[in-house]
């Protein structure tokens, strides 16, 4: 009988152990680039995110899914394109915009952000001033703000995505795509992927008079493959104005925040040509704290968004 143990056990250290994990050949990168344009007419609110997709494997079978991304809230007053930073004025690195709209002469926002200890997640309403680039909270739910119309132009230059996807804010002007490094990636794209030929995609929209198109730049992803799987640079064009968000000053009548039907708000109306390049700038986050949905995103992202210098 002992002559059967150490061949026994011989056998079984060299066994090859049976796993229930499901593995699968690791795929390469595929990005989602998503942006809305919200038009008054004159000017418009762009929300753009940019997610990052893996696979995520159960005992059996894998499926993909988001594992990270970042979103960013441009202003567009049909010649200049800005970046809102509402960073430094909350103290939080990552801020969810989850909805706007123009009612009454004025931009209304719904955020939500946590707070510089990570305590408490905060859920705001603010009416947004795009002359000084300021706001005021409103002490009103988003569900009695009332909708304003989107338009399909900005003074008088029709919009026209770079892939037109499923609506978002209860509007229609979205543009969604995914984006594949390379053919492995594309074969568990959820939607078939634009392939890239360069290693510097442009993600924009047309507006179109006439005989004339004007393309506006929002962002350039890197587009090289990239054996890690994550995205390895993102950057706005050099025209790309940043502006810190403030509190807006209390002056005159406009100073309730009530109700948005007492928003009395203007904007810009300026209709010079835009002249895009391809360079890039930084967005400016200094917070030490991160919390919530943002530190997996901005673990993945926010390190890699640099400017050229």
């Amino acid at each position: 009988m002992s002559r059967l143990v150490i061949p026994t056990l011989i056998l079984l250290f060299l066994t090859v152990p049976v796993s229930a994990v499901h593995y699968v050949r690791e795929p390469g990168p595929l990005y989602e680039v998503k942006y809305s344009v919200l038009s008054n007419g004159t000017e418009s609110l762009i929300h753009l995110e940019v997610l990052q997709w893996g696979l995520d494997c159960g005992m059996t079978s894998c499926w993909p899914a988001v594992f990270g991304g970042h979103q960013f809230l441009l202003h567009f007053n049909g010649s200049q394109l800005y970046l809102l930073n509402f960073t430094s004025l909350f103290k939080a690195p990552y801020v969810d915009y989850k909805g706007a709209t123009f009612t009454n002469g004025g931009w209304y926002l719904e955020v939500s952000y946590y707070s510089p200890d990570c305590s408490t997640q905060v859920d705001k309403i603010y009416r947004l001033d795009t002359r000084d680039f300021c706001i005021e909270p409103v002490n009103v739910s988003w569900f009695y703000v009332p909708k304003g119309e989107a338009r399909d132009e900005i003074n008088g230059w029709k919009i026209e995505l770079q892939s037109p996807g499923p609506g978002e804010w209860s509007y229609t002007n979205v543009s969604d795509m995914f984006i594949a490094l390379n053919q492995n990636a594309s074969k568990w794209s959820p939607v078939p992927p634009t392939i890239p030929d360069s290693g510097l995609f442009p993600v924009y929209f047309t507006l179109k008079k006439d005989n004339v198109a004007r393309n506006i730049t929002l962002i350039y992803v890197n587009t090289t493959d990239n054996p890690l799987g994550l995205v390895q640079g993102l950057w706005f064009p050099d025209d790309v104005k940043i502006v810190n968000i403030t509190v807006c000053e209390k002056t005159s009548a406009n100073t309730s925040t009530d109700t948005p039907a007492e928003a009395n708000l203007t904007s810009p109306t300026t209709e010079t040509r835009p002249n895009k390049t391809e360079t890039t700038t930084n967005t400016g986050n200094t917070e030490t704290s991160i919390c919530g949905p943002g530190l997996i995103g901005l673990l993945a992202l926010v390190p890699l968004i640099s400017r050229r210098r």
